[in-house]
This record gives C-alpha cells, sequence and structure tokens, in this order.
C-alpha cells in the first residue's frame, strides 16, 4: 500500500462538498455513495492480506507522504464544515436537503475525520496529538483524546471499557452507554492524572477543561460567524460523526474479552485476538488502515502504513461500511457475528 493508495479518502469530504453545493436530492450523494456503492465494491474488490517485510518497513515508516495525507485533511474538514454552515446561513438548505446535508457532513466529519484524529492523537509528537483534537473540535468530540489513548486502550475487551461491545448488546443500546460512559470516563482519567502530577483543576492542565472551553468557544463562534440558528445543523452534524466512530467502536470489539489471568486477578495482556480485523482492501484505502484493528491494538504506537495482518485475528465478514449497515438491523448482526464470537472465543 503505497501512500497514494490513500487518496480515495479525499472522495468523502469531496462527495459532501458537491452535494451541498448542487442541493437538492444530491445533498445525499455520501450516504449513498459510502453505504450503498462502497460495500458493493468492497465485495469485488475482496480482501488483501499481504504484510511488508522489515525492508519495506523501513522505508515506509520514514515517507513523509503518509503523514501528508493525514495533515491535509485537518484544512479540509474545517472547509467542508465551514462552507456547510455557510449554505445553513442562506437559508439554501432546507427540508430534505438539510438533512441530506446534515448526514454527509457528519459521515465525512466522523468517517475519515475521526479515523484521521485518530491516528494523530497516538502519535507522540504533542504537535501532531492537537493536530488530531483540532479535527475532534468539529465533531464536539474532543474528550475521545483522552479517553481513547488512556482508557479504552488499557481497558479494551473488559468489562470496565465503556467502548467494548458486549456479547449480545445491540448498537442502540451500546450507543445510550457508551457516549456518557466514554465522557465521564475521560473526566475520571483527567482527575486521577491532575492529582498524579499535583495539578490544579483549574489550569492550563486540566485538558477536559480545556476541551469545554474551545467546544463552547467554537459554538460561539459559529454563532457569530453564522447566526445562532446553524448551531442545530452543526450539532446534528456532530451526532452523526460520533455515532459512526460508535458503529466502529461496535464492530471493532463486539462480543471479544480478556480473560483474568489465573490466581493473579489481573487481565491477560492485549492480543491480536481482543478485536475484529477486516483486509477489505476498500476499508484500509478509505480509514487509513483502521480495519487493521487487531495489530493496533496490540502495539498501538505503530504507524498506519506498518500495520500487519495475523491468522490468529477474528476477521470481520466484511468490511466496515457493510458492517455499519448490518449493526443497523440488530436480528442481522446478531445471526451473522454471535456464531463467529463463539467460534472466536474457542479459537482463544
Amino acid at each position: 500500500m503505497k501512500a497514494y493508495s490513500y487518496i480515495p479518502s479525499y472522495t468523502v469530504p469531496a462527495s459532501a462538498f458537491i452535494g451541498i453545493y448542487l442541493g437538492g436530492f444530491w445533498t445525499f450523494i455520501t450516504p449513498i455513495y459510502i453505504f450503498l456503492l462502497l460495500p458493493v465494491a468492497e465485495w469485488f474488490a475482496g480482501e488483501n492480506r499481504y504484510n511488508l517485510i522489515p525492508q519495506e518497513e523501513e522505508r515506509t515508516k520514514s515517507s513523509l507522504g503518509y503523514s501528508f495525507l493525514l495533515w491535509s485533511h485537518v484544512p479540509i474538514q474545517y472547509f467542508l464544515t465551514g462552507y456547510f454552515l455557510w449554505i445553513c446561513s442562506t437559508g439554501q438548505l432546507t427540508g430534505w436537503s438539510l438533512a441530506g446535508g446534515i448526514l454527509s457532513v457528519g459521515i465525512s466529519n466522523g468517517g475519515v475525520g475521526i479515523t484521521v484524529a485518530h491516528e494523530l492523537i497516538h502519535r507522540s509528537s504533542r504537535f501532531k496529538q492537537w493536530l488530531g483534537r483540532t479535527i475532534l473540535l468539529t465533531t464536539f468530540y474532543m474528550h475521545f483524546a483522552v479517553e481513547h489513548v488512556y482508557g479504552h486502550h488499557k481497558h479494551v475487551a473488559t468489562p470496565d471499557d465503556p467502548a467494548t461491545a458486549k456479547k449480545g448488546e445491540h448498537f442502540y443500546r451500546f450507543w445510550l452507554r457508551t457516549v456518557p460512559g466514554q465522557y465521564f470516563s475521560a473526566w475520571k482519567i483527567e482527575l486521577k492524572r491532575l492529582a498524579k502530577y499535583g495539578h490544579s483543576f483549574f489550569s492550563i492542565h486540566n485538558e477536559m477543561l480545556l476541551f469545554l472551553i474551545l467546544q463552547i468557544g467554537f459554538l460561539i463562534l459559529i454563532a457569530v460567524l453564522f447566526g445562532g440558528f446553524v448551531i442545530l445543523p452543526f450539532m446534528a452534524s456532530c451526532v452523526v460523526a460520533f455515532s459512526l466512530l460508535e458503529a466502529v467502536n461496535y464492530l471493532e470489539h463486539y462480543g471479544l474479552e480478556r480473560r483474568v489471568k489465573p490466581g493473579k486477578g489481573k487481565y491477560e495482556k492485549v492480543d491480536h485476538h481482543h478485536s475484529w480485523n477486516s483486509d477489505y482492501l476498500i476499508s484500509r484505502m478509505f480509514l487509513f488502515e483502521l480495519s487493521r484493528h487487531s495489530d493496533h491494538h496490540a502495539v498501538a504506537s505503530r504507524k498506519y502504513q506498518l500495520l500487519r495482518s495475523f491468522e490468529e485475528s477474528p476477521q470481520l465478514p466484511t468490511g466496515y461500511p457493510g458492517m455499519i449497515l448490518i449493526a443497523l438491523f440488530p436480528p442481522l448482526w446478531f445471526r451473522i457475528m454471535d456464531p463467529l464470537v463463539e467460534k472466536a472465543s474457542k479459537n482463544h
């Protein structure tokens, strides 16, 4: 997978922009593209389980092209969000066309945007971490930067993780549990960190407080620039965006569990069999290898272009767009996934 292999990710914000520009029914281009056309294309494109050899890893690791792809999505996301808000302020989107615009911007900001943010908040550079946080600002989900890195990765596949779906738990129940659960978990993590280093609650060291101030300030800026009534469609796009993220969280760990070590009372180390993997080519290209999630959790510091596929990782039956659609229909989801969960448990 060369750097140019991930260029298709640009087509998502591009489709949202074109749809909003044309107006009317065209605002639904993005959801049709992502959830109708891509699942079909993914089925025909199939999987690619190739892993880089050590020499290729060394060359790929230092290539700036892969990083540029991530950085470039920051201004693109702000431009798309600003353009959507401006069009809303002019009254050009109403009724169904407004609903289509909200869906399109939410899918782009949540599907590609939060995926890029996810990659950046895992980087060691403080600057890159904050680049990721600026993307999360446009989805009103900045606490994800704290909870995901310091909570989810520590507690994944255990009852302590609000972002791990339990077997038999449908997506809608999971959504109601995980959205507030992750927010409160982020606060607990941050308060514990502040206490550890002796920092005051009201200080620049409190990231959760800073996130809150930035998000409120962002809403005020939107109201000043585009009018207060534009806040409603903006927030609706944010709900779509972070709901898409939670749909991904749902399918990435559904039903998988880490076992408690006998006599030690501690959970086993996170390994490649504690996350669902998908090597379907189109998901890999559009989502910066997020679908190779097993390796990401086993070695969280690995850059997206270096992630590997392992035989012991439980495999999803299709790529992410198709799996998200299936998750919206619980009986179908349980029929497909529960036997796979049982198989994965036996293999483990």
